[in-house]
């Protein structure tokens, strides 16, 4: 994550503390908790069984200009030597582009034939 907004994360946990009631300690604590369990909800990855090859897809947040975009990627190491990615405003469309942009290149590159590749998009 960026230092910006984790920083600017904990400038808000310590404005919030400064206005809430007392005792804060135990404020703060639950806050935090909530926080990071948020956050770490946010980064996501998984293997699957892609063609018969073992494959990864991941997505993970990023901020530009003050809006969460979503980076998704989709790669099979040890069977094709490139990577699908993306960039959505979509958490879920993010796995669904980076997976559309392999099987793209997957097809360009004669690694699969088009009838494998409308399966796995459609399916």
């Amino acid at each position: 994550m960026r230092k910006g907004v984790v920083t600017g994360l904990f400038m808000a946990l310590v404005v919030m503390c400064l206005y809430l009631p007392q005792p804060c300690e135990a404020q703060y604590e639950a806050l935090t908790a909530a926080i990071l369990t948020k956050l770490s909800k946010m980064w996501h990855s998984d293997t699957l069984n892609f063609l018969g090859h073992t494959c990864h897809v991941s997505r993970t947040p990023t901020v530009k200009r003050f809006k969460l975009y979503w980076k998704g990627k989709f790669w099979c190491p040890g069977w094709a030597p490139f990577s699908g990615t993306s960039r959505t405003k979509s958490r879920s469309g993010s796995a669904r582009e980076a997976t559309k942009s392999f099987v793209g290149q997957a097809l360009q590159r004669r690694l699969i034939t088009q009838q494998e590749a409308d399966l796995w998009l459609k399916g």
